[in-house]
């Protein structure tokens, strides 16, 4: 109670002062939002009361004042309400059927300009998937029905009081649920089995009343993670069901675009394998060592998912920790003068600014978490599309063509340790800094050499994730066989070039890591 009398001086303080900065306005929203359960309606009539005297007093000055307070504390009232009300009704259901649940609260960030999109944008729910769902299977357990039932029952009431509002709000707002995976397992099995998970729980919504169109649902697979994969006793973590309540389509749409590349699940890589070992020696990799079985930790993506695949098909809910076998490849192997991963310490992309999506998230739970691992301890990630209840057809968004600048199709390339490394085409488009077209690579080992070798091409899937100013682009190489297992590239936004950038490469039985900067072809 003592945090809202102290928001309340504050509020006091502004309309005598008249000023108040935005900073301080973000503190303030900040400061409450941990006693939101308990006092979220007078704790939000305060901010509301605070943000709208500061809008007032920027459109006509003192005489703006008054008018603003009234209106800002009725919106800031009513959003506190549904707040309060909400994260009530989470928290019993919580207790009673024992869930662990968490809860986010989406607001437009300040400098985004979508009128559309009211501040209070919407809730973000997680479920950890502690029993709803059978290990493999998309079908609810009587334990997992029983629960998302009460949740359903929740949703579907209105969350405002009178009746005309309660219909309006009805109308335009949308529900989107997300079913998580862990990594264990095949990627593209997960991805499907999270799908029809979070479509299951779609239909319970509809029992309960809620209209189909305004339903969604997607699998994101293991693609997301908020725990760390390679840890059996955290993983679990990550098998979980996401209920987002928005208030409109446009909301909807911001939100899927903003976890399409968000870095923040960046943090922790889609790979189960330990930490690459300690490297046998210090030196660099001979230009033909012996080939011998790569160990779990230094295969390529393709091959590790590959051969998790086939030891355990099963899916997200999986909690085995039985160790698949090695299975032997033999790769071309190629001196790119690198050092142990293990040796290596991988802070590239630690300086990249998270990108302001348009949402300010307020949650204890929420950091613009950087990656903290290189691509070596992550593979290829793959979301589904956010479907409509209605027809299972994609949501609809606005299709474009427009790259960012320098990144139109063209080809990177740069010598390492003699040899030419070639990534084309770079395809990004300024939309979410979404991949257009997949990459090739392409490698000439001992390049301008009389006796040089015939460009080798191997397939690869590219991942990006947006700063400001930055775009990480993590490229995987498909082939098991490949010369390359994957690199990370900081590229920037606005002048075309590179300012980071990683190779790594498989020698002997250990992972090596080389610096790598491409640079643009010339047309």
């Amino acid at each position: 109670m003592q945090s809202m009398f102290r928001l309340t001086a504050l509020s006091c303080a502004f309309i005598t002062a008249a000023g108040c900065s935005s900073q301080q306005i973000d503190n303030i929203s900040k400061s409450v939002k941990d006693i939101g359960r308990d006092y979220g309606m007078p704790v939000l009539c305060g901010v509301g009361v605070v943000a709208g005297g500061a809008a007032g007093y920027a459109l006509k000055g003192k005489d703006g004042i008054l008018p603003g307070v009234a209106v800002g504390g009725t919106l800031g009232c009513i959003a506190g309400y549904v707040w309060q009300s909400r994260l009530q009704e989470l928290d019993r259901i919580a207790k009673e059927e024992n869930l662990k649940i968490t809860t986010e609260k989406l607001t437009v960030a300040s400098a985004a300009v979508v009128t559309a999109v009211p501040e209070q944008a919407g809730l973000v729910t997680q479920i950890e998937d502690t029993g709803m769902f059978a290990t493999g299977s998309d079908q609810l357990t009587p334990n997992g029905q029983r629960a998302v039932a009460k949740l359903a029952q929740m949703y579907a009431k209105p969350a405002a009081t009178d009746k005309q509002a309660a219909a309006k709000e009805a109308q335009a707002r949308r529900l989107l649920i997300v079913g998580h995976s862990d990594a264990v397992g095949n990627a593209d099995f997960n991805q499907k089995l999270s799908e029809r998970r979070a479509k299951t729980v779609g239909k319970v919504m509809l029992q309960a009343g809620i209209p189909a169109s305004a339903i969604y649902y997607q699998g994101a697979g293991a693609s997301r993670p908020i725990a760390d994969n390679s840890d059996p006793l955290l993983r679990g973590q990550n098998r979980r069901v996401e209920i987002v309540e928005l208030a409109n389509e446009q909301a909807l749409v911001m939100r899927a675009q903003a976890e399409a590349g968000n870095t923040r699940y960046l943090h922790y890589g889609t790979s189960t394998a330990a930490k690459p070992r300690q490297a046998t020696t210090t030196a660099h990799a001979s230009s033909k060592p012996a080939a011998s079985k790569p160990t779990t930790a230094q295969r390529t993506p393709a091959t590790a998912s590959s051969t998790a695949s086939a030891t355990t098909s099963t899916s997200s809910t999986s909690t085995s920790t039985s160790t698949a076998k090695a299975v032997a490849v033999v790769r071309p192997q190629v001196d790119f003068a690198g050092t142990p991963v293990a040796n290596y310490s991988w802070t590239m992309a630690q300086n990249i600014k998270p990108k302001q999506s348009g949402f300010t998230l307020i949650s204890s739970a929420y950091a613009a978490q950087m990656p903290m691992s290189s691509c070596e301890a992550d593979r290829p990630r793959n979301a589904g599309e956010v479907l409509s209840m209605v027809n299972d057809q994609p949501l609809q968004r606005r299709a474009t063509k427009d790259y960012l600048p320098g990144y139109n199709n063209r080809v990177w390339a740069n010598l390492v340790n003699g040899h030419l490394v070639t990534v084309s085409p770079v395809s990004i488009l300024r939309e979410n800094a979404m991949v257009d077209r997949q990459p090739i690579l392409q490698l000439v080992e001992d390049y301008k050499q009389p006796t040089q070798h015939k460009p080798r091409t191997m397939k690869a899937v590219a991942n990006t994730y947006e700063g400001e100013s930055e775009v990480l682009y993590r490229v995987f190489a498909s082939d098991a066989q490949a010369s390359i297992s994957c690199m990370d590239i900081v590229f920037s936004k606005g002048n075309a070039e590179v300012s980071q950038g990683a190779l790594f490469y498989a020698a002997g039985s250990d992972a090596f890591v080389a610096s790598y900067k491409p640079i643009p072809a010339t047309k």
